[in-house]
């Protein structure tokens, strides 16, 4: 009696191309902060910025009172002056002892002596341009000025305040704040996977990673994508996290220094995987996987696989299953090794998988920006749809 073939629904496989995701929490970082102090000490005369603006680079902030330094600069020129008509003479002797110690009107040792007089009037010279300079520098200093363009936070004195030169309370800062780094932070225990991802784009010249950023607990997505930026080289020892720093546009000033944010890691990083439906695969009491698959005799055949990280309703299968087999995904229930069986080919969406929709990639992740939203009735009946 001929064995009654039975009817499955298969699928080819094929690897197809999938997008990885990592959700991380971060926080705002200004890209460039400046700390206002005063190189000098003196009274606020001034005050010449409005608190909270933006300032740009080179801007004037404060003027400090000047009357001592400029003091302190002419009489710095003045001692110049008198340095260099002390060369000047010393110069003259040198000259009138040369056309006479030939004669022996002077002797040697006058001679001498007046070589060195102008050798020590030279000096003096350069002493005392170097005083000018000095006093000049500690001039300018009575005007303070912005380092960098940025927005100004409001002033911790007032005019007629008394500053010292080095003060450790600063003036005022200047934050940078377009663009803007956002510091993610990624466990330890995950992040070699993410540079191992990271290395395979770098080899397939993929420089830039994007990255999206969601606000209001997540609820939010930030309307500019940014860009991972650097990655530290090592472990903070109280959280037990890496630094990954990304860069992102801020024109309208929407993030802000220490504000909490999610950011998302777009990577493209891995090549080509395999990926089959999770119903497809059937789970034992000691939680080894395997699947059916279809011989060149049509006849049903138990497969072991090894799956890693899930991709919506699927699992990336890391090893078991080769391109070409044939994958029974409908009418397992009534199979058994060696059974023969009835193909007929069924449609899984791969062509929707080769369009890079960012899934959820990572199986021990933190859940994707929207997931707070989806109520647990919802995901019960997911996984009920799902077998």
């Amino acid at each position: 009696m001929s064995q009654q073939a039975i009817d499955v629904g298969f699928v080819e496989i094929k690897p197809v191309r999938i997008q990885h995701t990592n959700q991380l929490p971060g926080r705002v970082v200004s890209y460039q902060v400046a700390e206002i102090r005063p190189q000098v000490s003196g009274i606020i005369q001034s005050r010449l910025f409005k608190e909270g603006s933006y300032v740009e680079e080179g801007q004037q902030l404060y003027q400090i009172d000047a009357a001592r330094y400029e003091a302190d600069y002419q009489m710095a020129k003045a001692n110049l002056q008198d340095a260099k008509a002390r060369r000047e003479n010393a110069q003259n002797l040198v000259n009138r002892y040369e056309t006479l110690i030939t004669s022996n009107a002077v002797s040697q040792q006058e001679y001498d002596n007046a070589l060195a007089s102008l050798a020590q009037a030279q000096a003096a010279v350069s002493q005392a341009e170097a005083e000018v300079r000095s006093a000049k520098i500690n001039l300018d200093y009575t005007r303070v000025y912005a380092p960098i363009s940025g927005y100004i936070s409001p002033s911790s004195i007032t005019k007629g305040a008394l500053v010292t030169s080095q003060q450790s309370v600063p003036l005022a800062t200047v934050r940078q704040l377009d663009p803007v780094y956002v510091d993610l932070s990624q466990s330890a225990s995950e992040v070699r996977d993410l540079q191992e991802r990271l290395s395979a784009a770098r080899l397939n010249k993929e420089s830039e990673y994007e990255v999206y950023l969601y606000l209001n607990n997540a609820t939010q997505k930030y309307p500019h994508k940014g860009t991972l930026d650097s990655t530290d080289v090592s472990v903070d020892i109280q959280t037990a996290s890496i630094r990954l720093r990304s860069v992102f546009d801020n024109p309208d000033t929407i993030l802000l220094p220490g504000m909490f944010v999610w950011a998302s890691i777009e990577e493209i990083g891995r090549t080509k995987q395999i990926v089959v439906p999770q119903k497809s695969v059937v789970i034992d009491a000691e939680g080894r996987k395997s699947v059916w698959v279809i011989d060149t005799e049509n006849k049903a055949a138990k497969t072991p696989v090894t799956t890693g990280a899930a991709y919506g309703n699927n699992w990336i299968v890391l090893n078991g299953l080769e391109s070409g087999d044939r994958l029974i995904v409908e009418g397992t229930m009534m199979l058994r090794e060696g059974v023969l069986v009835k193909p007929e080919p069924i449609d899984v969406g791969y062509e929707d998988m080769n369009l890079e929709v960012a899934p959820n990639s990572l199986k021990d992740e933190a859940p994707p920006p929207m997931a707070p939203n989806i109520k647990v009735g919802q995901r019960q009946q997911n996984k009920v749809e799902n077998r």
